[in-house]
C-alpha cells in the first residue's frame, strides 16, 4: 500500500502537492475520533434533497472533527462538486487518491472528474491532437452528442492506443491508466435516450422509493435501496430506463437482460405505482410485469449478476459476519430477509426485506435500513440503555448486534457489481 501511495503522490504536480499538504493539515488539525454517524446521515440527507451547499458544509465540518476517512472525504467531494465548489472537490479527490489509494472510495473519487481526466489525457498523451481544430477542448459528452464528434473521438482514441502500444494494454504507467479511462468513457458513453443520470438517482436516494405492501416483494425495495446508496448501483439503475420517443413511453431493460418492458402512464396507473421518484415507479411497474421477487432474485434482476445467498439461521455467526463484512467493504449491495416470527422482544417486522448499510466488526454492530424509511415502525431494546446491542435511528435506519441479527434474520444476499 505504501508503494501505491508513493506512486500516486509522484504523479501530482507541485501545486497539487501543496494543496494536499494544506488539506492534510486542515483536516487533521482538530481530528478526534470516529465520525458521528447521525451527522453523516443528516449531511447525506441534505445531499439527497439537493441541498448541496449545506450538505457540503456539513461534510466539511465532519472531516475537520473526525479521524481521517476516505468515505467522509469522498462524500465531501461529491457534495462540493454538486454545490459548484469544483476546486475544493478536486482537492479532496486528489487527497483520497494520494492517501487512500487502496480504499474502495479511490476509484469513485477518480470517476467524479473522469470526464476532465479523459479530456486532459490528450494534452499529455496525444489523443486530442488527432481531433479537428474546431472540436478540440470539447468535453466527452459534447463530442459524443454528434456523429462527427463520435467518429473523430473514435479515430483519435485509436491513434492514441496504437501509439501507447503494449504499455497501454498492460496499464504499466500512470499515463496509460489515464488513456484507458478515456477509452472506457468514449466506448461506454451514455446513450442519448437514457432518461436519468447516476447523479439524479443519488439525489433521490432510497427515499425516492415507495414500498407497496399490496405487492409483497421481499427482494425488490430493499435491493433498489441498496443500489440507490452506492455509486455503481446508481449507474445501474440509471442505465435501465430509456425514452426513445417524444411521448411519455419508457423502456425498462434490466442489466444483462434481453427483454424490454414498455411502461406508460397507463401502466403505472394500472399497477398503482406512484413512487416519489419517477425512476422508481418505472422500475416497479416493469417488475409488476415480471414476477414477485425473492430476496436473491430481486437483487439478481436489478444488478444483472447472480446474487450470492446464505441462510443466517443455518450457519455460524462467524460465517454471517464474514459474508456481510466482505460485501460492505467491497461496496456490494447487501440485503436480508427477516424471520417469519421474530423473537421477543420484537425488533423487526416479520418476513420483511431490509438493506444492510454497514458493519462494524470491532463492535459487531450491523447498520440496516427498513425500506419504509421515515414511515418505518420504531423499536426499542429496554435492557440496552447504552445501545450496545440495538439502537433505533431515524428514517428507517437502526443498528443491531450480530448476535441479535442471526436470531431475527434468516437470509442474506449480496451481488458483485
Amino acid at each position: 500500500m505504501m508503494r501505491k501511495t508513493v506512486a500516486a503522490v509522484r504523479q501530482l504536480s507541485a501545486a497539487q502537492m501543496v494543496a494536499i499538504i494544506l488539506l492534510a493539515a486542515q483536516t487533521n488539525a482538530v481530528a478526534a475520533g470516529p465520525a458521528d454517524e447521525a451527522a453523516i446521515r443528516n449531511a447525506y440527507s441534505m445531499y439527497a434533497q439537493q441541498r448541496y451547499v449545506p450538505s457540503a458544509d456539513a461534510f466539511e465540518a465532519l472531516i475537520r472533527t473526525s479521524a481521517p476517512s476516505a468515505r467522509l472525504y469522498y462524500y465531501a467531494a461529491a457534495a462540493n462538486k454538486a454545490a459548484g465548489r469544483i476546486p475544493r472537490a478536486k482537492q479532496l479527490c486528489q487527497y483520497i487518491t494520494a492517501n487512500f489509494a487502496s480504499s474502495p472510495e479511490a476509484p469513485h473519487a477518480q470517476k467524479l472528474f473522469a470526464e476532465e481526466a479523459a479530456s486532459a489525457a490528450p494534452a499529455s498523451g496525444g489523443s486530442q491532437s488527432g481531433l479537428p481544430a474546431h472540436l478540440k477542448g470539447k468535453s466527452i459528452d459534447e463530442l459524443m452528442s454528434t456523429e462527427e464528434g463520435r467518429q473523430a473521438l473514435k479515430n483519435a482514441m485509436s491513434a492514441t492506443g496504437a501509439a501507447n502500444g503494449s504499455t497501454a494494454a498492460t496499464g504499466g504507467t500512470a499515463a496509460s491508466g489515464v488513456g484507458k479511462t478515456a477509452v472506457k468513457i468514449a466506448t461506454a458513453s451514455r446513450p442519448k435516450d437514457l432518461v436519468f443520470t447516476a447523479a439524479q438517482i443519488a439525489a433521490d436516494g432510497p427515499d425516492g422509493i415507495t414500498p407497496y405492501v399490496r405487492y409483497p416483494d421481499a427482494g425488490l425495495e430493499c435491493s433498489m435501496a441498496a443500489l440507490a446508496l452506492l455509486p455503481r448501483g446508481q449507474e445501474l439503475l440509471a442505465g435501465t430506463i430509456r425514452k426513445p420517443g417524444t411521448d411519455e413511453t419508457y423502456i425498462v431493460r434490466f442489466p444483462n437482460s434481453a427483454r424490454d418492458y414498455t411502461i406508460t402512464a397507463a401502466s403505472m396507473e394500472k399497477y398503482r405505482m406512484k413512487d416519489k421518484a419517477l425512476w422508481a415507479s418505472l422500475i416497479h411497474s416493469a417488475v409488476r410485469e415480471s414476477t414477485a421477487m425473492s430476496l436473491d432474485a430481486g437483487l439478481s434482476l436489478l444488478t444483472g449478476t447472480p446474487a450470492e445467498k446464505i441462510l443466517a439461521n443455518n450457519t455460524t455467526e462467524q460465517a454471517v459476519s464474514q459474508f456481510i463484512s466482505e460485501g460492505t467493504k467491497r461496496k456490494y449491495p447487501v440485503v436480508c430477509l427477516s424471520v417469519d416470527s421474530p423473537p421477543e422482544p420484537e425488533l423487526v417486522e416479520e418476513f420483511a426485506g431490509y438493506t444492510i448499510i454497514d458493519f462494524d466488526s470491532a463492535t459487531g454492530m450491523i447498520t440496516l435500513r427498513n425500506p419504509h424509511g421515515s414511515n418505518s415502525r420504531r423499536f426499542r431494546l429496554e435492557d440496552d440503555p447504552q445501545h450496545k446491542r440495538f439502537e433505533q435511528l431515524n428514517n428507517g435506519y437502526f443498528k443491531m448486534h450480530l448476535s441479535l441479527f442471526v436470531k431475527n434474520f434468516k437470509e442474506i444476499a449480496r451481488a458483485p457489481i
